[in-house]
């Protein structure tokens, strides 16, 4: 049996002793937070279960009066409880956004949550003298998240009159304020907002404001929507070239995303004032900086004003390549150039830069049939094999190859046919074998029926059947032969 009264027994027996005591202590602690826990789950889903019809039939429009004084009743925290996954996950309608904020207005909400974004803290808390630091901290962190949702919320709900306290936000001294204030200002879309923004930009570019980010602040700016286009032109104009270069990845922004939206869509004059599209034609595009007179052609392939064509066709034969590039890659996607670029794209297929190259024959693929006739007429007459197996690997990888030999097994004749014969020879980049895999057993019978038998034996593409004094001697007599294909 141990002795007790000795010193180095009885130190070592407390020692265990605090040990069981302070991890019996731990255990319990968190058996209670764990309780904690549970509890306000259940507090929270008992709250949605029994509230939540009540609330969708207010969002639905339907006259609903007992469930909105049972709204009225509860306490503002659970008001926010409840509401809180709408402003989270749910996607709303905009005639769900008028009920919400309608609702918000009489039970309170909006008031309160603009107090939070007024005073930067939870409105009605004070702190008592004997409170301890750990509990500062976390009513500190408490009222950082609570203002937070709120300006959230008010941006969520696109309320405009709260758009100069969103304003007074930016300047918050907590980055995540001002990055959810920028977002919420973003999403009310207020036309006076997109100024303040622009100013906000220019500060942060010459130095004189160190926030917000600059790239939240270009991506807050290009959400806006495409009618705020005229308030860039002070900073497309602007003497800093970074501010006209980030001014025209804005413009550049909200103009590709709104002809995605809507493929019709273009520069008229209800968009653009007369000095923006002076601005466009005659400084954007002769810009020192090959940055903005890339973006510049993107933007202006959507212009409708017959001084574009040419503007565009000085971008072509810009030194820079991927201003050549980008203005290629703006005519492939529009599919409404005219006719007199389309003429020219075919002479970009030799151009120096791989990538513009490629964007040349991506241009003439989607342009039209014409286009691509012009592309596969190039392929047949050009000795070059690089610039040959580039165009093939463009072609198979936009699935141009199976349309191709689908219309020449239904018996297609001319350019078209003499393409596939001639991917399909030994002598071509992807050879019969390359069509192959690219066909079902169903095409790829009758495929065999029509391509000339010698080719797929001997590799040849014409086989014995061509006239006597025709035969190919170079990449350009592929075009005349054979005549019951190419007639």
């Amino acid at each position: 049996m141990a002795n007790i009264a000795d010193p180095v027994t009885r130190w070592a027996f407390l020692t265990l002793v605090s040990v069981v005591m302070g991890t019996c202590l731990l255990i319990a602690i968190a058996f209670i937070r764990r309780w904690q826990q549970i509890r306000y789950s259940r507090y929270l889903h008992t709250l949605q279960r029994r509230y939540r019809p009540m609330l969708a039939t207010v969002l639905s429009g339907a006259p609903n009066p007992s469930g909105i004084e049972a709204l009225r009743e509860l306490p503002l925290a659970d008001m926010e409880h409840l509401l809180d996954p709408l402003f989270t996950r749910r996607k709303l309608s905009e005639r769900q956004l008028v009920f919400l904020q309608t609702l918000c207005a009489e039970l309170g909400l909006i008031a309160l949550w603009q107090r939070r974004t007024a005073n930067g803290h939870f409105a009605g808390s004070k702190s008592s003298d004997n409170e301890a630091p750990g509990d500062l901290h976390d009513r500190a962190v408490m009222r950082y998240v609570l203002r937070a949702k709120s300006i959230r919320n008010l941006g969520k709900l696109r309320h405009r009159p709260s758009g100069p306290l969103l304003v007074k936000a930016l300047d918050d001294g907590h980055p995540d304020i001002q990055l959810v204030a920028l977002r919420s200002l973003a999403a009310l879309g207020a036309p006076e907002g997109f100024h303040v923004l622009r100013e906000r930009l220019h500060a942060v570019v010459q130095g004189e404001s160190s926030s917000p980010p600059m790239q939240s602040l270009l991506a807050a700016m290009a959400s806006y929507d495409v009618a705020c286009l005229p308030a860039l032109l002070p900073s497309l104009c602007h003497a800093n070239r970074q501010i006209r270069l980030h001014a025209s990845e804005i413009l550049q922004t909200m103009v590709c995303r709104e002809a995605v939206r809507h493929p019709c869509f273009t520069l008229t004059e209800k968009l653009l004032t007369p000095p923006m599209t002076e601005l466009l034609l005659t400084g954007l595009a002769v810009d020192i900086s090959a940055e903005v007179r890339a973006r510049a052609a993107e933007v202006l392939a959507f212009l409708d004003d017959p001084r574009t064509t040419p503007v565009l066709h000085n971008l072509l034969l810009d030194p820079q390549w991927f201003v050549r590039l980008r203005t290629l890659r703006a005519l492939a996607h529009l599919r409404q150039t005219a006719a007199p670029l389309r003429l020219e794209i075919r002479d970009f297929l030799h151009d120096p830069h791989w990538q513009v190259r490629e964007a040349a024959i991506h241009a003439l693929i989607s342009l039209g049939q014409e286009e691509r006739h012009q592309l596969y007429e190039y392929y047949l007459t050009c000795p070059d094999r690089i610039i040959r197996e580039q165009i093939v690997e463009v072609i198979q990888r936009t699935g141009l190859m199976a349309a191709l030999v689908d219309e020449y097994c239904k018996g297609t004749k001319g350019v078209d046919a003499l393409m596939v014969e001639q991917l399909a020879t030994d002598t071509a980049p992807t050879g019969l074998a390359g069509i192959f895999r690219t066909l079902s057993p169903e095409i790829r019978q009758k495929f065999l029926e029509r391509f000339p038998p010698s080719a797929v034996s001997g590799g040849r593409l014409l086989g014995e059947k061509r006239a006597e004094g025709q035969k190919a001697t170079s990449p350009q007599n592929v075009l005349e032969f054979p005549p019951y294909v190419a007639a």
